[in-house]
C-alpha cells in the first residue's frame, strides 16, 4: 500500500535518507539495550508497525525476532532506501504519514506500534494527530510504545542563546510552549549547527530548513497527551514509562488501547 504524502515535512526526510542511519550521529539510534526495552515480550508473529523508516536498526531487531513488521514513512525516499536496505520481502514498507488520515485497511490491525524519538519530530499541532494515528493502527489490547526526548537538545540551546543575544528569539522560538521554528532562524540556525555524524553541513541546513515546526515535550505533556488521545470510539492508557539508562532525559512511554473511558 502507497499513499501520497501530503506533509511538507516529507520533503526534509527526502534530502536524508540512508544517510540517516548510515552517516548520522550514533546519538540518534536506539542502542542495543534501548531496542530490547522496546521488543520486550513481543513475541514470534506480533503484528509490529514501527513509524519512522529512519529507525533501521529498531526495524531489523523486530524482522528477526519474527514479528510481522510494517513500517509507515511519509517520506518517498525514506520508504525507498530502508525496502532497499533489507531483504526482499523482510517487511512492508508504506508511505504514510501518521498525523493523516489512517487508511480503514491499517485500522485496527497492530498488535505494537513504535516509535523512536518521532514524537520529537511533531510541531504543537501535528502532537495529538499523531498519537491518535498510532492507536487508530493498534487492534484491541495492543500497545503503542514511544521514546520521547524530554526538553531541549544541545542545539536548541545554542539556538535560544544566540537568538537570546541577537534579539531575535521571538522569530523562531515560543519560551511559553517551547516552539521552534528552523525554518524562521535564519543565520541562527547556520551558526548554531551542530555536527550530525558525517552528513554534511549543507544538507544538515536544508533539513533542518525543511523541518519547520517542533515542540520540546516535557513529561507532563505526554501524560496529558496520552490521557486526552482519542479514536476509533477507544482511548489509550498509560501503562508505564521508564528512562533510557544510555539516552539522557529519553523517556520510554507505553500505553495500551482501550475503551474510550479508559477502563480497558
Amino acid at each position: 500500500m502507497t499513499t501520497k504524502a501530503t506533509n511538507a515535512k516529507s520533503a526534509a526526510w527526502d534530502l536524508i535518507g540512508s544517510q540517516f542511519w548510515e552517516a548520522g550521529r550514533t546519538s540518534a539510534k536506539p542502542s542495543p539495550e534501548e531496542i530490547g526495552l522496546f521488543l520486550r515480550e513481543i513475541p514470534p508473529g506480533a503484528r509490529c508497525a514501527v513509524i519512522g523508516a529512519s529507525t533501521k536498526d529498531l526495524i531489523e531487531a523486530l524482522i528477526g525476532r519474527g514479528a510481522v513488521v510494517t513500517v509507515l514513512d511519509f517520506s518517498a525516499r525514506m520508504c525507498t532506501d530502508l525496502a532497499a536496505a533489507l531483504p526482499a520481502g523482510a517487511c512492508q514498507v508504506c508511505q504514510l504519514d501518521i498525523t493523516a488520515e489512517v487508511p480503514a485497511e491499517l485500522r485496527g490491525t497492530q498488535d505494537v506500534v513504535l516509535s523512536d524519538r518521532l514524537i520529537n519530530r511533531f510541531s504543537d499541532t501535528e502532537l495529538q494527530r499523531g498519537l491518535t494515528g498510532m492507536l487508530e493502527l493498534l487492534a484491541p489490547g495492543g500497545q503503542v510504545r514511544a521514546s520521547v526526548k524530554m526538553g531541549l537538545y544541545p542545539m536548541d540551546e545554542r539556538m535560544i542563546a544566540i537568538g537570546t543575544e541577537r534579539g531575535c528569539l521571538q522569530d523562531f522560538y515560543r519560551p511559553a510552549d517551547r516552539v521552534i521554528d528552523f525554518a524562521a532562524a535564519g543565520e541562527v540556525l547556520v551558526d548554531a549547527l551542530l555536527a550530525h555524524g558525517q552528513i554534511p553541513a549543507p544538507t544538515l541546513l536544508d533539513w533542518y530548513r525543511g523541518r519547520g515546526r517542533e515542540k520540546r515535550v516535557t513529561h507532563e505533556d505526554m501524560t496529558g497527551l496520552i490521557a486526552a488521545v482519542r479514536g476509533n470510539g477507544r482511548a489509550l492508557r498509560l501503562v508505564e514509562f521508564s528512562e533510557f539508562p544510555q539516552a539522557p532525559q529519553t523517556t520510554m512511554y507505553v500505553a495500551e488501547a482501550s475503551d474510550a473511558t479508559g477502563e480497558g
